[in-house]
């Protein structure tokens, strides 16, 4: 990942100017690269989200004995579907930085904003889905005070 911004951050210094009222393929490619670092700063939620959940999991009597009126078996079920959905964000964020480029020399600079424009969407997506499944395993875990 750190060589990811080093390289990024050196194609920026030696990049060129653009000509004015032309879109700067590197200014596309620096929106998704901070739209990136905000989804990983929410990594670090969902993992933490992740290692509360499974710990409720595994301790499914103490949670009986502390909420006797709970029905394990459902909240089992729950917390199941909670950390799948948390996994199936965090595989698309993994797949998309294992998919994502920043190095566009073997493309057109209209080429390479179409890219980086494209990018940004789904990055954006991924964004949304990690923001939702926060909220949704906050507000599981809430219950149980363990936010």
């Amino acid at each position: 990942m750190k060589k990811l911004i080093v390289i990024i951050f050196i194609a920026t210094a030696m990049g060129c100017s653009e000509q004015p009222g032309k879109v700067d393929y590197k200014s596309k490619r620096d929106e998704v690269m901070s739209l990136h670092d905000v989804v990983m700063a929410d990594h670090g939620i969902i993992v933490e989200n992740q290692m509360k959940l499974d710990t409720l999991l595994k301790d499914l009597k103490g949670l009986k004995i502390k909420y006797p009126e709970v029905d394990t078996a459902k909240e089992k079920a729950n917390i199941s579907s909670l950390l799948a959905d948390l996994t199936k964000a965090e595989d698309q964020m993994n797949n998309w930085m294992h998919k994502f480029e920043p190095d566009v020399s073997d493309k057109s600079k209209e080429a390479a904003v179409q890219y980086f424009e494209a990018e940004k969407l789904k990055i954006s997506q991924i964004d949304s889905l990690y923001k939702k499944e926060i909220i949704s395993s906050n507000a599981y875990l809430h219950q149980f005070r363990k936010p």
